[in-house]
């Protein structure tokens, strides 16, 4: 086995993807979850970020790869997995409107836009809409739950998953290789999310812990042909239901669901949505995030048999398949790392452990 890796998140499957291509013999070890991370996600796609409008740090790079890499995938699994969308965005006061005519201007060309002022008459049937509507086009909108579970069903066809908890204590790690119960394998890679905090081969990485809570909402009056913003999000899904949020919550002890941010964001919904809407559930996940929310992606500085591909964040879906393809490049050709910065980033923190 040339690659085993651990986790089957977003990017455990987009780097057994990219190895696959590649022609590597692949064994991807996970348990399925539903709070995991990669599900909970709203997975929009948008070249512009924060409330100012701003275009994404290396937006131009990423974004291009991603498009790519979905539609391959769609390809390969026989499966829509992308959309193109319009995000229309409801300023909740002046000062939001300010900052979109800002935005207007500085990222031209970027399809900022308002609605003429003669097509907002429908809308007024679904929104509340005192500051008028925003426009962003395109954005666009991956289908997170049919993705990984198609490509966990196309890796169980290729005889390239096992359905268990991975178990650090039979992990034998040697110079060029490992040894995990009956696996040999050349590298493990460990794209565990969250689950990283626990693992005894990546201590001293700098993990944080994030939590979030999503609200999933049947609104049948509301049509589904756009994502929409006004201090929440409300994204289309594939169920027919809205997925909306979402909150950050950086001290927490469980990931039970917060009622009162639930109750927050009725209130917000009842404010701003005409069409009757109904919480079908709550759900809540813990995000991999990284102090400084710098990705964790290369080899161990002293074990070359493993590797990490973690800490992408809440931008996942669009800077993941550009790092897998990355990744999957130079553990091929046996590189230590993506850049100098990786290296050093790495080198830093791994160097803590014993």
């Amino acid at each position: 086995m040339d690659f085993l890796i651990v986790g089957q998140g977003i990017t455990g499957t987009l780097l057994s993807y990219e190895l696959l291509k590649a022609g590597k013999r692949v064994l991807v070890v996970d348990r399925p979850d539903a709070r995991k991370a990669s599900l909970v996600a709203g997975a929009v796609i948008n070249p512009l970020s924060g409330k100012g409008f701003r275009a994404a740090q290396h937006a131009a790079l990423l974004i291009p790869a991603a498009l790519q890499t979905y539609r391959s995938l769609e390809t390969l699994l026989d499966k829509a997995l992308l959309r193109e969308q319009t995000l229309y965005i409801f300023p909740g006061d002046e000062e939001e409107v300010r900052a979109f005519d800002a935005a207007i201007q500085r990222e031209a060309g970027s399809h900022l836009h308002w609605m003429p002022e003669a097509a907002r008459d429908e809308w007024g049937n679904y929104f509340h809409m005192e500051q008028g509507i925003g426009m962003q086009q395109p954005v666009w909108q991956v289908d997170a739950a049919s993705l990984l579970e198609c490509w966990r069903q196309y890796l169980v066809a290729q005889d390239a998953y096992r359905e268990e908890v991975f178990a650090y204590d039979q992990l034998v790690v040697n110079e060029t290789q490992t040894q995990y119960k009956d696996i040999t394998a050349g590298t493990v890679v460990f794209c565990e999310g969250t689950g990283a905090v626990h693992n005894p081969f990546l201590q001293g990485l700098p993990f944080t812990r994030n939590r979030g809570d999503v609200l999933l909402l049947s609104a049948p009056g509301l049509p589904a042909t756009g994502i929409y913003h006004r201090g929440l999000r409300l994204v289309p899904r594939a169920d027919g239901l809205f997925w909306c949020g979402s909150n950050y919550r950086w001290q927490f002890d469980d990931l039970e669901p917060d009622t009162g941010w639930q109750a927050y964001a009725e209130t917000l919904l009842g404010q701003w949505l005409r069409v009757p809407f109904a919480i079908e559930a709550h759900l809540v996940a813990e995000r991999p995030t990284t102090a400084g929310q710098v990705p964790l992606i290369g080899r161990h500085p002293r074990h070359a048999a493993l590797a990490v591909f973690n800490g992408l964040g809440t931008r996942g879906f669009s800077s993941g398949p550009y790092w897998a393809a990355q990744l999957c490049r130079l553990l091929c050709q046996k590189e230590y790392s993506l850049s100098n910065y990786s290296k050093d980033w790495l080198d830093r923190h791994w160097s803590k452990q014993a």
